[in-house]
């Protein structure tokens, strides 16, 4: 098997994976989503996604990331990002400064395998606000994440802002 795999180029593995990943979690989303309330669903997403950004604190003192201002902040939660759910994504950074950073995505794996299982109800914001607010406080508690605009609710883009408690 090792011999098959090693035959199946790296970028091509990274996307099986990728597609596999994102498109079973999709998938189990939906499934729960029918299956408990609305409320014990979002309780759900929410502590499960909010746990997983926490590995950004992780992600930041293996890799020895200075964490300094939100940009920092943002560059971490993209490499979290594409390190732990594939390369499947294209994120920019629209503003910058000492307390507040924009950013944004055009291409993110969660949305094309909304779009590709034809789902119509919104499976994302909750978990990707948990997972923004779990990631943030771990690299510093003096910052927020707010998602701003999603594209499962019809925007362009997503964006969401970090920013400097006040």
């Amino acid at each position: 098997m090792v011999e098959a795999i090693e035959k199946v180029p790296a970028e091509t593995r990274w996307e099986i994976a990728t597609k596999g990943l994102t498109g079973a979690c999709t998938a189990m989303m939906n499934a729960l989503k029918g299956a408990l309330s609305q409320e014990k669903f979002d309780e759900f997403q929410v502590g499960l996604w909010s746990q997983a950004g926490k590995g950004a604190k992780e992600l930041a003192d293996t890799l020895g990331l200075t964490i300094e201002n939100p940009r920092d902040i943002d560059e971490a939660l993209r490499l979290l990002a594409v390190t732990s759910m594939g390369p499947e994504f294209e994120f920019k950074i629209i503003e910058a400064t000492d307390d507040r950073c924009v950013g944004k995505t055009t291409i993110c794996a969660w949305h094309e395998r909304w779009k590709e299982l034809g789902f119509k109800e919104d499976l994302c914001s909750l978990g990707h606000q948990g997972w923004g607010d779990g990631a943030v406080e771990s690299l510093d508690s003096n910052f927020t994440f707010s998602l701003t605009k999603n594209m499962v609710r019809g925007d362009s883009y997503c964006e969401w802002v970090i920013e400097r408690k006040k």
